[in-house]
């Protein structure tokens, strides 16, 4: 199940402050980094080092990555049909797949998309904490496309 508009984002309101502080050391001097006097941050944020939010984002990435495989299986066992018509089949069908809502399967496969859709919003304001930008498919295949028609103005130089 996707998070619809009315759901809240779990990471709403949540950022990443990358100080000057050493992975586990001290607070970073007096005016360095983006906390200032290497005090707490301000609500809604974690102060990490570079190297604790690079290890953080690698971490993440990697459940990511693994969640995505997840939900492809799990979208798979959600194609299951009964080997025949008859009601134990179905009957049986219904509560494992529960086409519609309520089966085994269709319950395990809003929660892997769940934690899916936390593990992409993780990934990004991790990245966009270390300045790190990922430039999407269709922005690239754009440029691709503006270099390959003679446009030099736009994308690839």
């Amino acid at each position: 199940m996707a998070e619809t508009a009315s759901e809240p984002s779990w990471l709403t309101g949540l950022d990443f402050v990358i100080t000057d502080a050493p992975a586990g050391g001290a607070a970073a001097p007096s005016g360095a980094g983006d906390v200032p006097n290497g005090g707490p941050p301000p609500g809604g944020r974690f102060s990490l080092s570079r190297e604790e939010a690079q290890s953080m984002l690698t971490v993440a990435q990697r459940v990511r990555d693994s969640l995505q495989m997840m939900n492809r299986t799990a979208q798979g066992l959600l194609q299951v049909r009964p080997p025949t018509d008859d009601p134990g089949s179905a009957g049986y069908n219904q509560m494992l797949v529960g086409n519609g809502g309520g089966g085994a399967f269709n319950k395990g496969a809003e929660q892997v998309n769940r934690e899916l859709t936390y593990s992409i919003q993780l990934v990004k304001k991790l990245q966009d904490a270390l300045g790190i930008t990922v430039a999407t498919d269709a922005a690239s295949a754009d440029a691709v496309k503006a270099a390959a028609s003679g446009n030099q103005s736009e994308g690839l130089a």
